[in-house]
């Protein structure tokens, strides 16, 4: 990433927003700037190709901006040291100032996708609910921690929050003790979802390609898993076990959830029906990853006391890895779009303490992206 000397705040929020990508990406390790050849680096001047391979440089990223007419331009570039001297990405973007960090972000993932073949996934946001007075709240938030907004009543207790099609947030709100409804909000006004269920909705989530939603719902003294169209109907019940909660759904178009109690014993992972975590082991937080190698499967489980790590499978439970230990309980994993990263809380109180991690699934390094905690953290791309 090469140094900029300009004075603007948008080249400095461009170029922070970039290099911070590329260091929480785990793809390269970054070049101080203490390090970096002599020269000029302003929004014309060409890269000093050579001068960057003498230092040992493989990759040179630079990335610019500067005011014009009443916008900011934005330029990347991006160059393979071993391929010659020429690019092998350019863009030039003209926007709004209010754009400039998220023009940066998804200048990152094209950046990203020009050198590795596959595009970058800050471009995106999370969502999760966090204590608020006696109740819970549902967060919203940027993928590199910024704008974090509280989107559900201050005054009802929210849970298990996700992303809908075209960036819509979707969960679940109980008011005065009241059954949770489930709720969606576009535009900063909560809007009830219509569903054919009297009882509490525990959580939902939404399938990409069919546009089928999954939900689960109170059911006796349990709750099951009912799968339809995305605006609730046609619901089927699909789930076998008595206790039924956190559906999600993989990019092949599986059903992962939370199931247990009565003949199922310990609380289990379940993937179309069949338990996929092992035996033995209360898990939770289910969560698809689709990398570079392949689709995986991430959740908690319960080891030490009350303590919970993060275990890695397959997409139907086989080949299990263990992703944290010994480092607080670590709980609610959540996959970037890229499955570069995975995002989680913990309560370690080494290192950087508590709050939200990530953790670079290509190169196994962990760094927190924020202090706050809480639970049902899912991350989905921006709405282009």
């Amino acid at each position: 990433i090469l140094p900029s000397l300009s004075p603007d705040l948008e080249d400095v929020v461009v170029r922070g927003v970039v290099r911070r990508d590329f260091e929480l990406s785990g793809m390269y390790d970054v070049i101080p700037d203490a390090k970096a050849p002599a020269g000029m680096y302003g929004f014309e001047d060409p890269v000093d190709v050579p001068a960057w391979r003498n230092i040992g440089a493989e990759v040179v990223i630079k990335v610019a901006a500067r005011k014009r007419d009443g916008k900011v331009e934005i330029s990347g570039l991006a160059y393979f040291l071993s391929h010659g001297a020429d690019p092998v990405y350019q863009k030039k973007l003209v926007v709004g100032s209010g754009e400039v960090r998220l023009t940066a972000h998804r200048l990152t993932d094209a950046l990203l996708g020009a050198l590795t073949g596959r595009d970058g996934g800050f471009a995106s946001h999370m969502t999760y609910v966090a204590p608020w007075g006696h109740a819970r709240r549902v967060f919203t938030m940027d993928a590199d921690g910024h704008d974090l907004t509280p989107r559900s009543n201050d005054k009802d207790t929210a849970i298990a929050p996700t992303w809908g099609a075209g960036g819509t947030l979707f969960y679940a709100s109980s008011h005065e003790y009241s059954p949770f409804s489930l709720f969606k909000d576009t535009a900063g006004t909560p809007e009830k979802v219509n569903l054919p269920f009297s009882t509490s909705i525990y959580g939902v989530s939404f399938d990409d390609k069919t546009g089928k939603m999954a939900v689960a719902v109170a059911e006796g003294l349990g709750s099951a898993i009912y799968v339809g169209n995305a605006d609730g109907t046609g619901l089927q019940k699909v789930s076998n076990t008595e206790i039924a909660t956190h559906p999600v759904w993989s990019p092949s178009g599986k059903l992962a959830w939370v199931g247990g109690g009565g003949k199922q014993g310990t609380q289990r992972i379940y993937v179309d029906g069949k338990p996929a975590s092992p035996s033995g082991f209360a898990a939770s937080s289910p969560v698809f990853c689709d990398t570079e190698d392949g689709i995986r499967l991430v959740f908690t489980v319960s080891v030490a006391g009350d303590r919970q790590d993060l275990v890695m499978t397959n997409e139907r439970g086989g080949g299990i890895a263990r992703l944290t230990q010994d480092q607080g309980s670590n709980t609610y994993p959540a996959c970037s779009v890229d499955g570069r990263l995975l995002a989680f809380f913990s309560t370690r109180k080494s290192g950087q303490g508590p709050g939200m991690y990530l953790l670079s699934l290509k190169r196994w390094k962990t760094q927190r992206l924020s202090g706050q905690t809480g639970e049902s953290l899912r991350w989905a791309p921006l709405p282009k």
